[in-house]
């Protein structure tokens, strides 16, 4: 890494100090062209990854697109995405959904550079969220109600739980509200 310092003393004597950080290293591979053709044309690629299988995770403004030569093998839009993990040792990144439901996503890419790829998905993740809420239940669960941004711009919200719900009438008042909360504080209907 490479920083270059940049002082400039103003008038009142008070000194400025402006640092600007360069990351030396090798380029992302550039995302071929066959590939890019296959994407969505809304879809402004900001980030790629070459996969093991010969498919690339580009990451987009509006989703996680799978792609290759062939054609597109999955779209995920950024509200669907809980959060991604990597992990160097097995060299994969794993992406999980909000639903819980679904299987998650294990992406191999060829190179160990993936730190603007997992950067630029953490930051697409990010800001499809608007607003959330969170509690604790009584029966000591984490509950937490997001509001986020789909792919066309509208809101929703979600839920997601950790640990056990009770499922009683008392505890989906208490989420029902949690719920209402969130949905109020951004101009949802409730």
């Amino acid at each position: 890494m490479a920083v270059r310092r940049h002082d400039a003393v103003q008038r009142t004597g008070v000194r400025t100090v402006t640092v600007s950080i360069m990351i030396l290293g090798r380029r992302p591979a550039k995302l071929p062209r066959e590939v890019s053709t296959r994407l969505d044309r809304s879809d402004d690629p900001l980030a790629w990854a070459e996969l093991t299988d010969g498919r690339w995770a580009v990451v987009t403004t509006r989703a996680l697109v799978l792609a290759e030569a062939a054609g597109v093998s999955g779209r995920y839009p950024w509200h669907t995405v809980e959060h991604g993990r990597w992990d160097g040792e097995a060299r994969e990144f794993t992406v999980t959904w909000v639903d819980g439901a679904t299987v998650p996503l294990v992406l191999r890419p060829t190179s160990d550079e993936v730190d603007h790829f997992t950067s630029v998905l953490r930051e697409r993740v990010q800001s499809s969220v608007v607003h959330t809420e969170s509690m604790d239940t009584p029966g000591g669960a984490f509950v937490r109600v997001s509001i986020r941004r789909d792919e066309s711009g509208g809101l929703l919200s979600q839920l997601t739980a950790q640990g056990p719900l009770r499922g009683d009438d008392a505890e989906r008042q208490l989420i029902d509200d949690l719920e209402r909360r969130a949905r109020a504080a951004v101009g949802l209907p409730t």
